[in-house]
């Protein structure tokens, strides 16, 4: 046995050593696998330890070795005596003995059965009983040898008669006087120093055995513990049902909820203060890291911040459902983010409403709610089961940031791209399955987010890497200009393939739309290709395909647009720079593109033009266009920096924006730059709502759209500011009204603001600005006369928004916006004014491309859209701007909310508010009886230069 001890003592500690080269370890949090770092670690801790506990072994095998030989020059090292020594070196193992023990002792821990725990105290104690009865039942029988030796006889070994016995049997009896001491004991009565040494053996024996059996005895106390705290929650719940008579079937569902909550809540605390901030970290993220590691941005976050991470999970809070309980409900605001974690659960519009139901763990809800201020939910989350949900809130995730600048900027962009790509799925009223949602958005904001393009290099979609050349060698392929001139010429159907094939950017595998996933883009482009080809071809059928019913686009519209066209002068070569325009200008928009520019470059048309010069075999069809008809593409890039055609569409802008685009095309090539801006914009409004051909520009759309391409066509001729109101004028006339003042004009510019496409849209309007005091009618009709350039002009950004989502919610309505829109003005001025960029002054942002000075100021209303769409309380809207602050910053002003006012976005009418809205009602009515019936009426039209005849 002792020769098989040996064995394996030789065996197991050299292989200790080899297993701790290659076991890695933590530091500061982060598990640690550099073969370095581990070489490095061990020399300073153990390997000279485990070195000599292998040497003595070593040595004391050669000893052995050395005995059994008859070699005098080693006579003095086959000395038993030296080789007892070193036998006795190797009870030093056991200080490593005791690391391993812990690290077993953990392991089992870790595993959390009560039952191995158990077994391991049992084993343990066992374990340690029988080395201190071994080490006692040697010292025993040593003491016995020792006295019959000096004595010659008279021990306890010859009082049992054992002396020429085998080692078993003396072994045995040894060990048997140790744990079983006869009393008295059998001794001779004159051996004192045995007699002392019983007793001395006595008490060890007590001490050792009495302490196993008591830590025995409190690991079972502890596991009674917890089982006996369970109970007794339990019972006194029981109790306390039974005392209130509740009805059994009601008794049993609690009682199956309260065993449900106790088997996933742990009933045993600790005590925060005996492990270090990182430790509780690492140990949230072993508890809670599962919830968060299947949605893909937090998976970024453990990749590159992991102690972030560990904060997020920390910071993750348990939430218990029971059977047909809401999570959340449809149009309720959403202030967190929930993960499914254990259970079953329904999807649907409203309370009681199954749509979709699902099982299993961490899938994500509300999300959105992280980034914005309010928002809210576009379904109704239900248990179905007992179930158990994870819930993450703003104010976790901002305090976690706060103590990490570098993960907050990756933060930061990531909730901008979600926020965006949400917000574009409930424009489109594409939110889809909400489960499916709310991974699309994550995933795709995820995936465009720069810390991941850096840590996840795609190939296709490095810019400097995209070379498309070798999609225009392919067999049978038809040049760009010589596929435009073609198709002009024929009558040939126009087919798809034809178009990807000649334009390689619209590739469907490996261009530019599909290396980035943007197929809704493709499919705008070529929407948008497909109908500027059937105008040059006039092919009305084609461009009004996917038209239908009585909305569909006239003839007599359609003879407009032929016009427009015939001005802009289509020549094939002109089209092919249309069409390659309009196929790699979406990705200036793409996430996964601008993360890879300069910052300075990162608008979308800024973007277009840097990827254009700096990546040339990215779109290499332009190649194949002559110099001065790429300089068409790059000068409309530009143009549109400056100017926003829809937002003249729709009365955003001022005078002043298109005196800036006459002096941008002055200073480039004139009428010809016009004439290319204006046959891009056909393709890129027919395009705008995709379809084979057309599905934007229908009878409705192209009444808006038409009069805006007049205007465009003789911006260069007429002044700037008569043919703004001129287009204002046609819209008028377009709507059933012709203005006869001022007034009428700022009313018309008001209803192009509101999307108005009918004369009873417009009618209402007219109504809601009757509503108004003949102070408000003048407030804003200064307002909605400011030209920019001769008068102080204000833009509100977002307004069109504002407007049309105040006239869907009841408790807001358009009256109500514009009396906020007159103290807003007059707020503007006095914030401006205060921090020393007045309206009036000449900044260099306002300073038009050809040197003349505009005096605008842009005010973003965009957080206030979202009020007014989310209030339900008409007196809160109303005063809100006293909760609300401006900030100026780049030379514009926001205009936010604040916290108090989402606070308050479904505050019930209760007596207070009816009554301060009463006071607030009867002092405006007192307002408008002092002014009594005037109107402002403005002044007459002859003052305007107003040329409606140019159409």
């Amino acid at each position: 046995q002792l020769h098989l001890f040996a064995a394996v003592s030789m065996v197991f500690w050299p292989a200790d050593i080899y297993l701790n080269f290659s076991t890695g370890f933590y530091m500061q949090g982060v598990l640690q696998l550099s073969r370095r770092a581990i070489a490095c670690r061990y020399l300073k801790t153990w390997f000279f330890f485990d070195l000599c506990v292998v040497s003595i072994d070593v040595a004391a095998g050669f000893l052995s070795l050395v005995e059994e030989e008859s070699q005098e020059f080693l006579q003095s090292l086959r000395s038993a005596r030296y080789l007892r020594i070193l036998r006795t070196l190797r009870i030093f193992r056991i200080l490593k003995a005791g690391k391993i023990n812990l690290l077993i002792e953990n392991l089992v821990i870790s595993m959390g059965r009560q039952w191995l725990i158990l077994a391991f105290t049992v084993g343990r104690m066992l374990l340690s009983i029988g080395m201190v009865a071994h080490i006692l039942a040697c010292i025993w029988f040593g003491l016995g040898q020792a006295v019959s030796e000096s004595n010659g006889g008279g021990s306890w070994i010859d009082v049992l008669l054992i002396r020429n016995s085998s080692g078993y049997v003396q072994y045995s009896h040894a060990l048997a006087w140790i744990l079983l001491p006869p009393a008295p004991p059998m001794v001779e009565p004159d051996s004192g120093i045995e007699m002392m040494m019983c007793i001395v053996l006595f008490v060890i024996t007590v001490l050792v055995i009495g302490s196993a059996l008591s830590i025995l005895t409190g690991t079972l106390h502890e596991i009674r513990q917890v089982n006996n705290e369970r109970s007794r929650k339990r019972r006194e719940l029981r109790i306390f049902l039974q005392t209130k008579a509740v009805p059994t079937e009601l008794l049993m569902r609690i009682m199956s909820y309260a065993d449900y909550k106790m088997a996933r809540q742990s009933p045993i605390g600790y005590d925060t203060s005996l492990i270090s901030p990182i430790l509780d970290a690492e140990l949230a993220t072993f508890q809670f890291g599962e919830n968060l590691q299947n949605h893909s941005f937090f998976e970024l976050t453990f990749k590159i911040f992991p102690q972030v991470f560990a904060e997020f999970c920390s910071a993750l809070k348990k939430q218990f459902y029971s059977e047909g309980e809401s999570v959340f409900s449809n149009g309720s605001i959403a202030e967190m983010m929930y993960i499914t974690s254990h259970g079953d659960f329904c999807l649907g519009e409203d309370e009681g409403q199954r749509e979709r139901s699902f099982s299993g763990e961490h899938n994500y809800f509300a999300e959105v709610a992280l980034y914005v201020e309010a928002v809210t939910h576009q379904c109704t989350l239900a248990a179905e089961s007992f179930a158990e949900v994870f819930v993450l809130t703003a104010a976790s995730l901002a305090a976690v940031l706060a103590n990490s600048p570098m993960c907050t900027t990756m933060f930061v962009e990531y909730a901008n791209e979600y926020i965006r790509i949400y917000s574009d799925s409930i424009a489109r009223h594409d939110m889809g399955d909400a489960l499916d949602i709310q991974q699309r958005c994550n995933q795709k904001a995820c995936f465009s987010n720069s810390f991941y393009l850096d840590l996840n290099v795609d190939e296709r979609k490095i810019l400097r890497t995209i070379d498309l050349r070798e999609l225009e060698e392919k067999e049978g392929r038809t040049p760009p200009i010589r596929f435009v001139e073609h198709m002009m010429e024929s009558n040939e159907q126009l087919f798809l393939e034809q178009l990807r094939s000649s334009f390689v950017e619209l590739d469907p595998t490996d261009g530019l739309h599909a290396r980035y996933g943007e197929p809704k883009e493709q499919e705008k482009v070529e929407s948008g290709i497909l109908s500027l080809m059937a105008l040059v071809r006039n092919d009305y059928e084609a461009f009004t395909a996917p038209q239908k019913g009585p909305n569909r686009l006239s003839t007599t519209q359609w003879q407009q647009l032929q016009g427009v066209l015939e001005w802009a002068e289509p020549t094939p070569e002109k089209v092919a720079a249309a069409i390659w325009l309009l196929a790699v200008r979406p990705i200036g928009k793409y996430r996964s593109v601008t993360s890879q520019i300069p910052s300075a470059h990162q608008r979308p048309d800024q973007a277009v033009r840097y990827v254009l010069a700096s990546y040339p075999f990215l779109a290499p069809t332009g190649h194949h266009l002559e110099k001065h008809i790429r300089l068409f593409v790059t000068s409309t890039l530009e143009l549109q920096l400056n100017f926003n055609f829809a937002q003249m569409l729709q009365g955003e802008n001022v005078p002043a924006n298109l005196l800036q685009l006459e002096e941008f095309i002055l200073k480039k090539s004139g009428e010809e730059t016009l004439k290319f801006y204006v046959l891009f914009l056909l393709g890129f409004l027919s395009g705008l709502a995709g379809g084979s051909g057309s599905r934007f520009m229908n009878c409705s759309n192209a009444r808006s759209t038409i009069p805006g391409l007049h205007i465009l066509m003789r911006v260069l001729k007429k002044d700037p500011t008569a043919l703004y109101w001129t287009y204002i004028h046609n819209r008028a006339v377009e709507l059933g009204r012709k203005p006869e003042n001022t007034a009428d004009l700022a009313v018309v510019r008001l209803a192009c603001l509101c999307r108005a496409q009918t004369a009873k849209d417009l009618h209402q309007l007219q109504e809601s600005w009757y509503h108004l005091s003949a102070g408000e009618q003048s407030s804003l009709l200064r307002h909605f006369l400011a030209d920019g350039v001769v008068n102080q002009a204000i833009v509100f950004e977002f307004l069109p928004l504002c407007l049309e989502r105040a006239k869907n919610n009841a408790f807001v309505t358009i009256p109500s916006l514009l009396q906020i829109l007159v103290e807003l003005l007059t707020a503007v001025r006095a914030v401006a004014q205060k921090a020393g960029a007045k309206v009036s002054k000449d900044t260099p942002e306002d300073q038009g491309p050809g040197g003349s000075k505009l005096r605008t100021l842009a005010v973003d209303l965009g957080e206030l859209a979202g009020f007014i769409l989310l209030v339900q309380n008409s007196y809160i809207f109303q005063t809100c701007l006293c909760r609300a602050k401006l900030r100026m910053t780049a030379g514009r002003l926001v205009l936010e909310v604040s916290q108090e006012n989402w606070r308050r976005v479904r505050e019930p009418h209760t007596d207070v508010i009816m009554l301060a809205n009463s006071v607030r009602e009867l002092v405006h009515q007192k307002k408008q009886e002092k002014d009594g019936n005037r109107i402002a009426a403005g002044e007459p039209l002859n003052l305007l230069v107003v040329e409606s005849e140019i159409f």
